[in-house]
């Protein structure tokens, strides 16, 4: 799907960089698994943000926004609470479990459970990498237009 080694090259502050990889989740329910064409998708634009897109038999997309680092540490060991928990398999080493809350539920039967290949979610995660550097993120997210909004905005105007 994705290649194990992404390119050595320099990260740079660009909106053009982009990167996505195509997947195939496995909706899991008891008794069954189910397949579910999906889109990662990582930008400088945004980088502490990984986008899933899952195609279901829906006209568009479901897309569910993740955090990198969640991602990331859920490639080791159990992570998140509430509506996204990320999670390696047990008893196969190369799937990663992504459990995540419908609408806002919380219960059992308002969660989706998504496997992945952990080595295909891993090669993406690298990919990212040389896009934004872990722990430089805060270097690419311009704040000075959103400060600017918060200073003008007049609070007698709401």
């Amino acid at each position: 799907m994705i290649d194990d080694e992404p390119p050595a090259v320099p990260p740079r502050r660009s909106s053009a960089w982009l990167c996505t990889a195509h997947l195939l989740l496995h909706t899991i329910s008891p008794g069954r698994s189910v397949p579910v064409p999906a889109c990662l998708a990582y930008s400088a634009d945004d980088p502490y943000t990984v986008y899933l897109d899952s195609h279901t038999d829906t006209e568009t997309p479901v897309t569910w926004v993740l955090s990198r680092e969640l991602l990331t540490a859920g490639t080791r060991r159990r992570t998140g609470a509430g509506a996204v928990s990320v999670y390696p398999g047990h008893d196969d080493t190369d799937s990663l479990y992504l459990r995540l809350a419908l609408h806002g539920g919380t219960a059992e039967g308002d969660t989706a459970l998504l496997r992945v290949q952990a080595s295909d979610m891993k090669a993406f995660l690298r990919w990212t990498e040389h896009i934004v550097p872990p722990g430089r993120e805060s270097e690419y997210v311009d704040v000075d237009p959103l400060i600017r909004q918060l200073l003008d905005e007049d609070p007698e105007d709401d």
